[in-house]
């Protein structure tokens, strides 16, 4: 299955099959079920081009976002969620926290 995206960003497209969630829960299943060594790949992939991408996300109402533009937002909240376990944990579950299965998301 593919997961489009605006021309400028084609280049996250294996990204983006894994990681263009439509929730927060889901987001961080996928975070939790990857190594860190998947996480860093990802971070180091997407961080450069984050600037660029709310850029162009800039320009469509969020309500009504086009599929590829919406993935691409869905892709950037995924960097989002997993930017911690690269940045602070170096790990892809919180190291000495309240178990994660104890916390609901509302989504």
């Amino acid at each position: 299955m593919s997961t489009p995206l605006p021309a400028a960003f084609t280049q996250l497209a294996p990204y983006a099959e894994k990681w263009a969630l439509d929730t927060e829960s889901a987001r961080r299943e996928t975070r939790m079920g990857c190594s860190q060594e998947e996480l860093t790949t990802f971070y180091q992939a997407m961080k450069p081009v984050l600037d660029e991408a709310i850029q162009h996300l800039n320009k469509f109402d969020l309500e009504k976002m086009p599929d590829p533009e919406r993935n691409l937002l869905n892709t950037a909240l995924s960097l989002v969620e997993i930017s911690v376990a690269v940045e602070l944990f170096h790990n892809p579950w919180p190291l000495n926290a309240w178990p994660w299965e104890a916390f609901s998301v509302s989504d």
